[in-house]
């Protein structure tokens, strides 16, 4: 499998500045903040379903 980074790269700068380019400078340190709270949340989200799955793979391994 063949990961293409740079253009992945390239396609998402791309898309940043469509998305902010007529924001002026507090626009786009709040658009940052928003997106950088989303991912936090979602990470969070993650880890605690992750977590969740582990320790009940292990009480079925007890079990």
């Amino acid at each position: 499998m063949v990961v293409k980074s740079v253009e992945m790269v390239r396609k998402i700068r791309d898309k940043h500045y469509e998305d902010t380019k007529d924001l002026s400078v507090t626009e786009q340190i709040r658009f940052i903040k928003e997106k950088s709270k989303k991912l936090q949340e979602q990470l969070k989200r993650r880890k605690r379903s992750t977590t969740d799955n582990t320790a009940q793979t292990a009480k079925a391994k007890i079990l």
